[in-house]
């Protein structure tokens, strides 16, 4: 570990802007930002807006493929899981590693700038994996499934797993109201009857929630997961997202996986702001989706040293292309060719190929690769990743997401 110095044209969190900034990483943690001293920093990025590491609210990593499968609008998640499971594609998925399949989707969310990304799966399923992956999976929690009962088996049942988060203080993970049928929409009912809706309750999806279910949401301070795309492909409506951010509900935002979902993070901000302008005929604010990916998510999954930039604070830090005055813009408005430098605990990990003489010294083997039209470098063996998917399903396999050319 290192101290070394970074310089951007704007270090953003959701409460302050610093412009000209520099910034001082002492081993994994940020140590000073400031306006630019006289000094010459060890890393200038011009042109740039760096921000907190954004936090995927909600993935399922081993489900991580493309393309998406169904034929919506479906009433709840099971019709669509069958119809997922009976999908070539899915066949298609089962011939790959489960080691690949976790690798592919942890560079699927770094090069989006993502440094952490919550995957709601039972623990031994990551656990294999969580010490491989290019950037922070968030590994603290518990969890069920749904409430319908139909859910998957996961966890030790509401009370048991919400009991350990309150003894532990950590969240507690649930897909809820996801759809519209009876069980559905008797989901959080059910959920606060058990005594699981509470300060550590981080709720998936929330699709069926009306206002007063809502109200009763932000009583209980309990968190919700967006996950936009998600929602209109499956059931071609999502949350009630004005109404959860008037009453003050924490709102964070996720993809899910890319069976169901959006490409990245960063499509689903611009694609929840698309939803929202068409659907209630204003804008939602660039600053508050910026904070729905970095300062709300760091609340809801209780990653007190992540979601803003401030001493004392983790380095994991991103760099984006500024493209407009207003950072939060530039950010809400970021494709992948936008993402200039990713940093976890003080380390970069993926950035422009150009920066990577200045990186030298930290001992770290990078791999060089071109992404979506730019030289890179990255963490990892990213090709090898993509090499085995190939090998495994018989064919050179595309991925929208990862636009790598080999």
């Amino acid at each position: 570990m290192k101290k070394w110095t970074l310089r951007c044209s704007c270090a953003v969190s959701s409460d302050s802007a610093v412009q000209n900034a520099t910034i001082e990483i002492d081993g994994a943690y940020i140590s000073a930002i400031s306006k630019s001293a006289a000094s010459k920093p060890d890393v200038d990025i011009s042109n740039s807006v760096a921000t907190p590491g954004l936090i995927n609210s909600h993935d399922h990593l081993i489900g991580n493929y493309f393309p998406k499968v169904g034929n919506g609008p479906y009433i709840n998640w099971l019709p669509w899981d069958n119809d997922l499971k009976s999908a070539p594609v899915y066949r298609e998925r089962q011939q790959i590693a489960n080691r690949d399949l976790y690798l592919l989707a942890g560079y699927r969310n770094l090069i989006s700038g993502v440094t952490s990304v919550h995957d709601h799966i039972p623990h031994f399923v990551q656990e294999p994996f969580l010490g491989i992956m290019p950037l922070k999976v968030i590994s603290d929690y518990t969890l069920v499934h749904s409430i319908t009962q139909f859910a998957l088996n996961w966890g030790e049942g509401i009370e048991a797993e919400y009991a350990r988060s309150e003894k532990e203080g950590i969240p507690f993970v649930a897909h809820v109201g996801e759809g519209f049928d009876e069980e559905s929409r008797n989901e959080l009912k059910i959920l606060n009857q058990k005594g699981g809706l509470g300060e550590y309750s981080v709720l998936v999806h929330s699709i069926a929630f009306t206002p007063e279910e809502i109200a009763l949401v932000k009583q209980k301070k309990a968190s919700v997961v967006w996950c936009a795309d998600s929602n209109i492909f499956m059931y071609n409506k999502t949350a009630d997202i004005k109404t959860m951010l008037k009453t003050g509900v924490n709102v964070c935002i996720g993809t899910d996986s890319p069976m169901s979902g959006g490409e990245n993070i960063l499509h689903e901000m611009k694609f929840g702001r698309k939803y929202y302008n068409e659907h209630y005929k204003e804008d939602l604010p660039a600053k508050q989706i910026f904070k729905m990916t970095t300062e709300n998510p760091a609340k809801a999954f209780r990653l007190s040293e992540n979601g803003k930039l401030a001493h004392g604070m983790l380095a994991d830090i991103v760099l984006f292309e500024k493209k407009n005055d207003d950072p939060y813009e530039s950010v809400v408005n970021a494709n992948l060719q936008d993402v200039k430098l990713a940093i976890i605990n003080g380390i970069p990990v993926y950035g422009h190929a150009v920066f990577l003489d200045s990186f030298k010294n930290f001992g770290i083997k990078y791999q060089t690769v071109r992404i979506a039209g730019i030289d890179r470098f990255i963490i990892g063996d990213l090709l090898g990743v993509l090499s085995r998917i190939n090998k495994a399903v018989g064919f050179k396999k595309k991925f929208p997401f990862m636009p790598v050319e080999l």
